[in-house]
């Protein structure tokens, strides 16, 4: 008499069927793990160049509350808009609207060191219409990254994953230019130095 064998087997193919259905959740917890790694370094990143465009943008406009520049940004032509300020169309010359501008590029520091294209900030004029004062209106750029190229104004070149944040300002510009040291005219007048009482 021939007995029959039971079949062998399905215990390890359970433990197989086990060991794939974990390996197959390991593997989807580790990609999304890697997926949300990758975002918060980039909002990281996008962090830090907001951070600096507002720093940029409040350093300007505490130095306008200062001194206005007058001489520098009263001979601008008001412009409709940004584009138009850094490539005027006829009948102003072919010459930016674009004053005052200022880049901290520290390419020499490592990027965790404070180091890349830090901030930029530039300053034009907003026509507002006839009769209307225009304002005066500061564009400030914030970088987290490095621009091998150097700049076109306040764009970086060379590196296309470079994170950058913008912060625009508008200013009242007065029609007056001050009556006294303590009242030099432009934006909110001011006492003639940054902080002042």
């Amino acid at each position: 008499m021939t007995r029959t064998r039971a079949p062998q087997g399905f215990v390890l193919l359970v433990v197989l069927a086990a060991a794939a259905v974990l390996s197959l959740i390991a593997a989807f917890i580790y990609t999304r793990t890697e997926d949300q790694l990758i975002l918060s370094v980039a909002a990281q990143g996008q962090t830090i160049a907001s951070t600096r465009a507002t720093l940029a943008a409040e350093r300007k406009l505490a130095l306008y509350r200062a001194n206005y520049p007058t001489a520098i940004l009263n001979p601008l032509a008001a412009v409709p808009n940004y584009a138009q300020a850094q490539s005027p169309l006829p009948p102003l010359p072919a010459v930016p609207q674009i004053a005052d501008r200022e880049l901290a590029d520290y390419e020499a520091v490592a990027l965790p060191a404070g180091g890349g294209a830090n901030w930029c900030v530039e300053t034009w004029k907003m026509s507002r219409g006839i009769g209307v004062q225009p304002w005066t209106v500061i564009e400030a750029y914030g970088f987290y990254g490095t621009s091998p190229g150097g700049f076109n104004g306040c764009v970086p070149q060379g590196n296309d994953r470079i994170v950058t944040s913008h912060v625009t300002v508008f200013l009242e510009t007065p029609a007056t230019t001050g009556s006294s040291a303590n009242n030099p005219g432009g934006p909110a007048g001011g006492t003639g130095t940054v902080g002042g009482a």
